[in-house]
């Protein structure tokens, strides 16, 4: 009963699409090139823009045809240059990593992406659960809300002989579920769609804060802002519970079901970014904001361990129960009880995860729902977050090589690899394998090099994407371009040379991408900005997309 939130997107907001790609601006490329990923980068962006859903829930107003041709050539470009934004099921980055400042070169791609992500978030924050149209049944506009999204109006045996409203629909209408079909209304209350934008800001500002030298900047300003929003000012904070999350609706509705309490999984990201806060130090982050915050987290963690569809949620036995322990993991690692974080992932490892994977590596439990291919890439993600969160707090720990009936994490994976998602009607939702093929590759090393291939032939430009920053080892095992893996010398800074890509294409004829050279820092950072040069043909789409906006 989950609702998934990965998506890949480019935003089409005219103006902000044309700065930004003058920003990331790059050599030149012949016309075929660009054609061929024009291609490519339209079918595939349209494909899992309107399959997955929005990161976002401003639809742009529609574009005139001159802006759909010269913004179709941008994204091939862009395409090249850098990643649309990712919304990740979930993780977990390490502060220690993180903060020690050794980001070899071959990693400037990624670090050009987690700024870009970082700017495109800021454009949009902060966000409060009393931002939303319409308020909990309580009448207490701090309290988060969400409608379930499987759930749909049946007014057959209602008896109106008018029209009813859509509150009336809500209230009188008996609701039915409908596994895998999202009503459209789930986004009314967006207050799951505002904190999983805020989780990714947090992040990724605070990634951009560990680029700089810096004690205070725009990006750590910016972290500080959302918590103080969304967790301690007193006209737009949450109250510490989900007592009205994946509500359904209908005379017998009107609560909150154990299904809402995935909505606030990612923490795990709002931790990785608080923790690297803390970690690295800034004046911007307060005792006074970080002793709120943690008050805040204490009172929410007491009700996530005794209400009722808490605790519901905690006994599922899928992605359910993995994701409530990704959850409360992080939040104890905010408030600083790491032997609590330990215990409840060695109790994750130790209890239902036996359950979860057969010996083949099929996860039973996520292969009966009407999207199995998404599902068990879904309940992947929480693992391997659990997995990571569980190694923060306890480095002695070793789960990720922890059995299921003889299969690991790794045998999930692999099975998912030689699995055709589209034998399910999910083609769409490809791509949310390759952030778990990365951690995969990075934790288990790729010796036959079948990671390697399998993320080169798909086209994918994991090495641009935000996670490859964190999915360090990675670049030990894999060679783009190349059917092996390899291993690299390290270098005195523990880290490895570059691999970049050769000029030839993908084993599926795809043109490879290549990561960007040099991290700009954005307006409103410190540091000097780079010249990069700038090509005619550059330009002419640039002036033209925005002619294009204003016809």
């Amino acid at each position: 009963m989950g609702f998934s939130h990965y998506s890949r997107q480019t935003r089409w907001h005219p103006p902000t699409f044309f700065f930004f790609h003058l920003h990331i601006l790059r050599k030149p490329r012949s016309f075929w090139t660009l054609a061929y990923t024009a291609a490519t980068a339209v079918k595939t962006r349209m494909a899992l823009c309107d399959t997955f859903r929005r990161c976002f829930q401003r639809p742009p107003a529609a574009p005139s045809p001159v802006l759909v041709l010269f913004t179709t050539i941008l994204l091939a470009q862009s395409a090249i240059a850098a990643n649309p934004f990712t919304c990740y099921a979930n993780d977990f980055v390490d502060p220690a990593y993180a903060t020690a400042g050794r980001y070899a070169s071959y990693l400037k791609g990624a670090q050009d992406t987690v700024i870009a992500w970082a700017e495109e978030m800021n454009s949009h924050g902060p966000w409060s659960v009393t931002f939303k149209p319409v308020v909990a049944p309580s009448g207490n506009k701090h309290d988060y809300m969400s409608w379930a999204p499987y759930q749909w109006p049946d007014c057959s045996s209602v008896g109106n002989k008018t029209a009813l409203s859509p509150a009336q629909v809500r209230k009188t209408c008996p609701y039915v579920f409908r596994d895998g079909e999202v009503n459209p209304e789930r986004s009314i209350p967006d207050d799951f769609q505002s904190f999983f934008n805020l989780s990714d800001a947090i992040l990724y500002n605070a990634l951009a804060f560990t680029f700089q030298n810096e004690s205070s900047s725009v990006y750590s300003q910016n972290v500080a802002k959302y918590i103080k929003t969304w967790f301690l000012d007193s006209n737009t904070s949450m109250n510490p519970n989900l007592n009205y999350a994946q509500m359904n609706l209908g005379p017998e509705g009107q609560r909150g079901e154990y299904t809402g309490i995935l909505d606030l999984r990612m923490f795990a990201k709002i931790a990785s970014g608080i923790l690297i806060i803390r970690t690295r130090g800034s004046a911007d982050w307060t005792p006074d904001i970080d002793s709120g915050f943690v008050a805040w987290c204490k009172k929410y963690i007491a009700w996530l361990q005794t209400a009722p569809t808490a605790k519901q949620a905690a006994a599922a036995k899928n992605n359910h129960g993995t994701f409530y322990v990704n959850q409360l993991m992080s939040l104890m690692l905010l408030v600083n009880d790491t032997a609590g974080a330990t215990k409840v992932g060695r109790g994750y490892f130790g209890g239902i995860y036996k359950g979860q994977i057969a010996s083949d590596g099929n996860q039973p439990m996520e292969a009966t729902r009407s999207r199995p291919y998404h599902y068990r890439n879904f309940n992947i993600a929480g693992m391997i977050t659990n997995a990571r969160l569980l190694k923060y707090a306890d480095p002695t720990s070793n789960d990720w090589n922890t059995t299921s009936s003889g299969a690991t994490i790794q045998t999930a994976v692999d099975f998912l690899m030689a699995t055709n998602p589209g034998a399910t009607h999910e083609t769409n939702v490809t791509a949310e394998i390759y952030p778990n093929v990365e951690a995969v590759a990075a934790t288990y090393g790729d010796p036959q090099g079948k990671y390697g291939r399998f993320l080169n032939a798909s086209g994918f430009p994991y090495k641009d994407d935000a996670s490859f920053l964190w999915d360090r080892p990675l670049t030990r095992v894999i060679k783009a371009g190349s059917g092996a893996g390899t291993q690299p010398s390290l270098g005195p800074d523990n880290s490895v040379g570059i691999i970049s890509p050769g000029p030839s294409t993908s084993s599926n004829g795809a043109v490879p991408t290549t990561s960007l050279n040099g991290a700009a820092p954005p307006t409103g950072s410190s540091g000097a900005t780079p010249v990069r040069p700038v090509h005619a043909f550059t330009v002419l789409n640039g002036l033209l997309l925005v002619l294009g906006w204003r016809l």
